[in-house]
């Protein structure tokens, strides 16, 4: 798919814009606001229909049986192998962007099934985000960068080997293969593997580990054997040609969450899933996102998975811990690292794209575009939305677009991801960075999902207490009365809640002006019609 002059990340306009934050001034004002395109041009856009679970309605356990044969642990011996390798070719995995990929691979990440299924609940297929009562979430090409340690320039994963020294290794990786299956075990056991390769000192000893590890690691679609669509990939990493895995590792992940959901939704169905995505990067998204869902983490140690190495805690409510308000949600937690690149300084500033566009700021480019990403088979094709997430890149949000899909072959995808940035320039913002919301995102938001914060546009308050708007239109006067009639009664039901009744109406009231004020403002502002 062609770029087009329209085809650009990001625009700066006016607007009516809200905090979500529950500590600030909640009166729309107007102000510039950044925005990542495509947004919608009417509130009336049609939404999916979002039905985001609420508190209560998470199971303490999860029926469904899951084989997570994706999220591998290390071999024995494996560490010693990666520490050996990575003294040897530390220079060629840079060059590759891959480094801390690999190394990530020698950390045991202890799984949650219960937190990754409870997230899963709340998966949306058509948007790729979890679907919270406050808003839209999900994992982006952003944390495949940090917390995978994959790089979301270089060539596709598809990409086949040509020259003839590359083809002979490719040949040698072939005929091992073939070595093994016809040997007692019939296959390419990886542990055999790597018994067979680890400080052998053969000419292909790099390739062999590499092989192993995206077989195990990144690209795994068998548990226990080294798999050959994976050898091509093994070969261009070794002589340090760097390939796009994070959208290739993306993909698996939005595909088999989509899986999890639709199994978890349809009750009728097999009780039991095989999900080959590294899921682990999931949850350790979780944690780094969600602090109350997070165990005690070690420090700021790279590679990311050092961190979290062994670590677990036990969750009896997920509901009430990630459904509350937005801040119970870190939207930037990597802009605390003074050590990046980008998005450190104490302001924000607009990047001139020149001649010179140098690799940061295509990468961050590349995390801020929708696109299409391709998997390592090519079948796997997966939709990219940054645009409904952009408060976790520091932007902020409007009403975000709908793109049609026309991608039919791998080739087409791959070309839509790698198009060239038209924008003259790229906004980044600064890790201090409070990105707003428009007054009509959060108008439409309380359309799409059927959820109405008397308290909060964006379904945050002190009370954690949202009302179903059944109508999905703009409450009466008498309809407000009635609701905050039946709340008083409510509280005067039970004993010695006379003073928590009074200081809950005294907020609702002073919520619902607010509430009024932006009805108001919106009279007045043509942008909202």
């Amino acid at each position: 798919m062609a770029a087009t002059s329209e085809d650009t990340i990001m625009e700066e306009r006016e607007e009516l814009m809200v905090s979500p934050k529950l500590t600030k001034h909640h009166h729309p004002t107007s102000k510039v606001g950044r925005f990542l395109k495509p947004s919608a041009i009417s509130i009336d856009v049609q939404a999916f229909p979002f039905n985001p679970p609420t508190a209560s309605s998470f199971p303490e356990k999860n029926s469904l049986n899951v084989s997570f044969n994706g999220w591998r642990k290390p071999l024995t011996n494996w560490k010693a192998w990666v520490d050996r390798m990575h003294s040897l070719h530390q220079s060629s995995w840079k060059k590759a962007g891959i480094e801390h990929a690999v190394l990530n691979s020698s950390y045991e990440i202890m799984k949650n099934d219960d937190l990754i299924l409870n997230f899963a609940e709340t998966w949306c297929h058509e948007t790729k985000t979890f679907v919270f009562v406050w808003g839209e979430a999900t994992m982006t090409l952003e944390d495949m960068m940090v917390l995978g340690g994959y790089s979301v320039l270089g060539e596709s994963v598809l990409t086949p080997v040509e020259n003839i020294e590359s083809k002979t290794v490719l040949a040698k990786l072939y005929e091992t293969k073939l070595e093994f299956s016809r040997s007692t075990s019939r296959k390419a056991d990886q542990f055999q593997w790597l018994h067979k390769f680890k400080d052998s000192g053969s000419e292909i000893e790099h390739e062999a580990f590499l092989a192993l590890w995206l077989s195990r690691f990144v690209f795994p679609s068998s548990y226990s054997t080294v798999v050959r669509n994976v050898f091509p990939i093994a070969v261009h990493l070794a002589r340090g040609i760097r390939l796009a895995l994070a959208p290739a590792v993306l993909a698996s992940i939005y595909r088999d969450l989509s899986l999890l959901k639709a199994k978890i939704n349809n009750h009728n169905d097999e009780t039991s899933v095989t999900i080959w995505a590294p899921l682990q990067l999931l949850q350790i998204w979780i944690w780094e996102r969600f602090p109350k869902l997070r165990p005690n983490f070690g420090g700021t140690c790279k590679p990311m998975f050092a961190r979290w190495e062994n670590k677990n805690l036990h969750i009896d409510n997920f509901g009430s811990n990630f459904h509350r308000d937005t801040e119970d949600f870190c939207w930037r937690p990597y802009a605390t690292n003074e050590n990046d690149d980008l998005g450190n300084e104490k302001k924000g500033k607009w990047v001139v794209i020149g001649d010179c566009f140098d690799e940061e700021l295509e990468s961050w480019g590349r995390c801020l575009r929708v696109s299409e990403l391709v998997g390592i088979k090519g079948k796997c094709i997966e939709q990219y939305l940054p645009h409904r997430v952009a408060m976790q890149f520091g932007m902020d949000q409007d009403i975000p677009g709908y793109l049609p899909r026309n991608i039919a072959r791998p080739k087409i995808a791959w070309g839509f991801y790698t198009r060239p940035v038209t924008d003259l320039k790229l906004y980044v913002p600064s890790r201090f960075s409070e990105p707003y919301v428009t007054a009509r995102y959060m108008e439409w938001w309380n359309n799409s999902t059927g959820m109405h914060s008397l308290l909060h546009p964006m379904g945050g308050n002190e009370t954690k207490t949202s009302v179903v708007d059944e109508s999905r239109t703009e409450r009466s006067k008498d309809s407000v009365g009635d609701i905050r009639t039946s709340n008083v009664s409510r509280n005067e039901a039970s004993p010695g809640n006379e003073h928590t009744s009074r200081m809950d109406l005294e907020t609702r009231i002073k919520r619902l002006e607010e509430v009024f004020a932006y009805l108001k403002a919106k009279k007045y502002d043509h942008s909202l019609i």
